[in-house]
């Protein structure tokens, strides 16, 4: 979910409705423990914030200066995707359920404005939640089932409401094919209210809805009237009116945005967050260097976007130990990999030489080394359910730069002892990923498989470029390079798109490879339903890992910095990827 994250998967995502977003739940690492409050003990020095509280405290008031290096794509609930701006939301809006722990890799969603987890019917294609009582807006006006229930509707709206993660809600909730949301088509049946009571009936069995109700897009809108008189719609991004502990104060676009406490939040009805600062502002500075100086002298207290620190500043937090026990470098639950494609080089022996030639440590040092990230052995990352450290089906030495014996064996076994050519994707402009084609090329032609670039805008790269099967195989592309990240830690949510053969389609693919195999697609149709457990999960890494269509090469890392004076700071790595949690930090004078 960090930014370059989220803006790649925002854009496979807009061209594939089909891809059964509706079916990304199932078997998450997440607890529904209703315990409040991050885990771990207290902690100090680098990497601590990562399953620990830096400088806890329990002092209230001050104000928390944050930047950023560009606005939030939207401050609309329902519409924004961007993995920090989520973070962000947690200030001000507040859904059914939330995140009590966030930090560490075994995260917990609990009740938030409902009064529990919710109750479902047997076989979860109906789910029901009442709502606590004494819940408010900042304008004063009470929360209604009505108003979360608008809120949701309003996600249909696609063409005014555009942009966040509207995919997951109108592929699992039941409503007619020709529903346009409320501007245009009134009240959607299939999302009944009655009195504090919100039940919805869904078209698929869906056991993890939960972590729908737990994203920002589930927050309460006022009934129609929204923000008021000139805040309806696609401009209510500019006045949204919180339900959480801050209220905008102020907000130029591009420029900054005030938060102070909301009068009508009250504490006895909110278990997640306890938000210690009177103010919270956040400027921006489109100059990341700037940034960087504004936060080494103390000026602002942490950086509030991704993907962390600038290179310089990297280098001085790294070998100064005073500035490095302030940082954090945390494993996030996304992954950079290698797609190679069945449909281009058809002998799984060729894809496995592919395997054992690639050498990791330099595809991560042309990513930015080891504090980018950590050379992963399988695909899936550390916070969802199936990950295992020590999964490594393609062993390939003990400083992972490559099995060269093994890899000129299964060349020998698809017929091209002597090697084969093939051509290597990557979107542009990026000086990194023409990085990781020459430190590919260069480990490839040890075993004699020679690579050419085939380069595409970034802008249409994922969409129709190695998103379409078709101009994958009529141009030949034998590997391409992509990432990708859960949008909430669940493991279908993690795999559906990438590898169930149901969400194969023509254009805007997000499964490149065209991977289709009945194993992973048993288990990740049985996902949604609540029948998948973690040994399944394992099963389907393995299986995926077997038919080498995705070579993962690291679980990525993004370095921040923390300003010695905030406190109670952990990490947000169930939402944000391992930024700072601001809504319960604090700072000292």
């Amino acid at each position: 979910m960090r930014m370059y994250v989220k803006v790649l998967r925002a854009t496979v995502l807009v061209g594939s409705v089909a891809m059964v977003l509706a079916a990304c739940g199932g078997g998450g690492k997440s607890s529904t423990n209703s315990s409040s409050g991050p885990k771990g003990s207290s902690g100090s020095g680098y990497n601590a914030a990562f399953d620990k509280v830096v400088n806890p405290s329990t002092k209230t008031g001050g104000t928390l200066n944050l930047i950023a290096t560009s606005d939030c794509d939207s401050w609309d609930p329902q519409r924004t995707y961007y993995g920090w701006c989520w973070n962000m939301q947690r200030l001000f809006t507040r859904s059914l359920l939330g995140y009590s722990v966030v930090n560490g890799a075994d995260f917990k969603l609990a009740p938030d404005l409902a009064t529990d987890m919710g109750t479902h019917n047997a076989d979860f294609t109906q789910w029901k939640f009442t709502l606590k009582p004494g819940l408010k807006f900042s304008n004063g006006a009470p929360i209604t089932a009505q108003d979360v229930k608008y809120g949701i509707e309003r996600l249909f709206a696609t063409d005014v409401i555009n942009g966040g993660p509207a995919s997951y809600f109108i592929n699992s909730i039941s409503h007619p094919a020709d529903y346009k949301g409320p501007y245009k088509s009134g009240d959607l049946s299939s999302i009944a209210t009655t009195g504090d009571t919100i039940t919805f009936n869904l078209s698929t069995a869906y056991a993890q809805f939960p972590y729908l109700m737990a994203m920002a897009a589930s927050a309460p809108v006022p009934y129609k009237t929204e923000g008021g008189s000139g805040y309806v719609g696609a401009t209510y991004t500019k006045k949204p009116v919180a339900s959480g502990p801050y209220m905008i104060q102020s907000y130029t676009p591009n420029t900054s945005i005030t938060f102070v406490k909301n009068p009508n939040w009250n504490q006895s009805t909110d278990t997640i967050r306890h938000p210690l600062v009177d103010k919270v502002v956040l400027s921006i500075d489109t100059n990341p260097t700037d940034a960087d100086a504004k936060l080494k002298a103390g000026s602002v207290q942490a950086n509030a976007s991704d993907p962390g620190v600038t290179a310089g500043f990297q280098t001085q937090i790294l070998t100064q130990p005073d500035l490095k026990k302030n940082a954090d470098d945390p494993v996030s639950a996304a992954v950079r990999y290698l797609v190679v494609m069945p449909s281009v080089i058809t002998d799984v022996n060729c894809r496995q030489a592919i395997f054992y030639a690639t050498n990791k440590p330099a595809m991560l040092q042309a990513y930015g080394g080891a504090v980018a990230g950590q050379v992963a052995g399988s695909m899936t990352p550390p916070g969802i359910m199936g990950n295992d450290p020590n999964a490594n089906p393609y062993p390939v030495g003990p400083d992972n730069t490559g099995d060269l014996a093994k890899a000129k064996a299964a060349l020998q076994a698809c017929g091209k002892p002597n090697g084969f050519s093939t051509k290597f994707a990557y979107a542009t402009p990026s000086t990194k990923a023409k990085q990781a084609f020459a430190a590919e090329q260069e480990a490839l032609a040890r075993v004699g498989i020679k690579l050419s670039p085939a380069t595409q805008d970034a802008s249409s790269y994922y969409s129709s470029f190695i998103g379409s099967p078709a101009n994958i195989k009529n141009q030949g592309l034998g590997m391409a390079i992509a990432g990708w990240g859960a949008d909430f830690p669940s493991p279908v949510g993690f795999w559906q798109a990438i590898a169930n053969g149901n969400s194969i389609v023509p254009t805007g693919n997000s499964n490149y490879p065209s991977l289709n195999d009945p194993v992973v697609n048993d288990i990740l149709n049985n996902g949604p339903k609540g029948k998948s457990t973690e040994d399944d999960w394992k099963k389907l890494d393995a299986q995926v890992m077997k038919d080498a269509v995705y070579l993962p090469l690291y679980w990525e890392k993004s370095l921040y910095y923390r300003d010695p004076k905030m406190t109670n700071v952990t990490c947000n790595n169930a939402l944000a990827f391992g930024i700072y949690d601001f809504v319960n930090a604090g700072v000292t004078s």
